[in-house]
């Protein structure tokens, strides 16, 4: 009953978190780079839940996302519908292996991991975009916007674990 309170939960604070952030301005001060919050909420959910449980939360948090950021443009389809539940499944496994520390209070494995996350996740988004319109333009404001971004989520992720360690109580 508690683990299916708390995969309630998540999966709808991954839901508002998508529906808020659209509503946060991009941050001018970091090249306008954009709050993401998904996949921090998501690894935190991967660490802390059972195997099976870690891969309904991908499958969910992956199609959801795919939603959000479904980007068509002159009828072709810049970001694929089910490519995001496929690399929330790896961060999944991968977070997963980390569980063993993260059980042992180990919280900074959480702020690691939400900032590897993010940044891959956006790195991948830029490099599918670019594969579709055949070529790829890297900046330094593309650089920020990764970087930044993930930056933003690691700070964001010890907030969420010591949410969750006072409502837990």
């Amino acid at each position: 009953m508690r683990l299916a309170v708390g995969w309630s939960s998540l999966a709808v604070a991954i839901f508002l978190t998508i529906v808020i952030q659209e509503f946060i301005p991009p941050l001018r001060f970091l090249h306008g780079a954009r709050v993401f919050l998904v996949p921090m909420l998501f690894c935190y959910g991967a660490l802390s839940m059972p195997f099976w449980a870690m891969l309904l939360m991908a499958i969910y948090t992956g199609f959801v996302t795919d939603l959000a950021h479904l980007n068509v443009i002159n009828g072709h389809v810049e970001i694929a519908l089910g490519w995001s539940i496929v690399v929330f499944v790896f961060f999944g496994l991968f977070a997963h292996g980390l569980q063993p520390a993260f059980v042992r209070g180990r919280w900074w494995v959480h702020v690691l991991l939400s900032l590897v996350c993010t940044c891959v996740f956006l790195a991948l988004q830029f490099v599918m975009i670019s594969f579709r319109r055949q070529g790829i333009f890297f900046n330094e404001t593309v650089a920020w916007r990764i970087l930044a971004t993930g930056l933003i989520a690691a700070t964001f992720a010890p907030l969420v674990y010591l949410s969750v360690l006072r409502f837990a109580l």
